[in-house]
């Protein structure tokens, strides 16, 4: 490549209708550092009710529209109507290392890349996308750098409570499926409180909602309504991510005033292959 960076548009979306799953193909081959959608017509983030990125048929990222949305503004990524962003860099980072790594190298094993954008109550809605992609990741030698097989995924689990009170999660950990975790966003109704992470039963995390707010507001993130977020990388160093592959145990522990529901949505690096 004779630049950095590519910036192209990609192939066009099937099926962009009022109601139903618009598909897409990215051809592999480059590092994708971002997906950007562009959205026309009456069609805004909120109806995208579900945004699936899959590698050779797996899901690495799913996500309603208004969901990614919140997760960028929490990361202070500049917010327009028309445009929805899929980052696998991460413009917080402080170094080069921090802001690339987990970028998809499409070249490491990676087939065909699709993806699936399930739209609700649009009208005469129009959908492309733009590619920021740049050179496969390798070393000086030419061989694949050490992290090319690792992404940036991005997974949702629901949860619910009937009463309040403290509500454990599970999310995966061990040497069997465990994966770095740089931000876990808790997407809730209104009556989170606090939260409290245990690694091994020793405490890792924890904070009142206030508490943890005005730390991410220190570090310049933006907070955002009904979607807490325990941030393991608020510094911008992702050497400070959570690791949770050498856990025996992981205690992930959530105080709700009244009842609730909603999602965890949880930023990983991991391979392919693994979750």
């Amino acid at each position: 490549m004779s630049v950095g960076k590519l910036m192209i548009n990609g192939l066009p979306h099937s099926n962009v209708v009022a109601a139903g799953t618009a598909t897409s193909q990215i051809t592999p081959g480059k590092t994708i550092e971002s997906i950007m959608l562009q959205l026309g017509g009456t069609f805004t983030k909120a109806m995208i009710t579900m945004l699936k990125l899959k590698a050779n048929g797996k899901v690495i990222l799913e996500s309603t529209g208004s969901q990614l949305e919140k997760i960028l503004a929490y990361r202070g990524y500049a917010a327009n109507a028309a445009f929805l962003e899929i980052p696998f860099e991460d413009l917080t980072g402080t170094s080069e290392l921090d802001r690339t790594v987990g970028s998809l190298d499409t070249s490491q094993g990676i087939q065909n890349i699709t993806t699936e954008i399930t739209i609700a109550g649009a009208t005469a809605p129009t959908l492309a996308h733009r590619l920021y992609q740049s050179a496969q990741q390798k070393d000086r030698n030419g061989a694949a750098a050490p992290y090319a097989p690792v992404m940036c995924k991005l997974l949702r689990y629901p949860f619910s409570i009937a009463n309040g009170g403290r509500l454990p999660i599970t999310l995966p950990f061990g040497a069997q499926n465990g994966a770095i975790i740089k931000r876990v966003h808790i997407e809730h109704i209104g009556n989170l409180t606090g939260m409290t992470v245990k690694e091994d039963g020793l405490v890792i995390f924890e904070g009142t909602k206030a508490q943890n707010e005005y730390e991410q507001l220190r570090n310049k993130r933006v907070p955002q309504v009904n979607m807490a977020t325990i941030d393991f990388v608020l510094e911008g160093n992702v050497r400070e991510a959570l690791d949770t592959r050498n856990a025996r145990s992981m205690e992930w522990l959530l105080d709700f005033a009244a009842a609730d529901n909603g999602f965890v949505l949880v930023e990983y690096l991991d391979v392919l292959g693994n979750l």
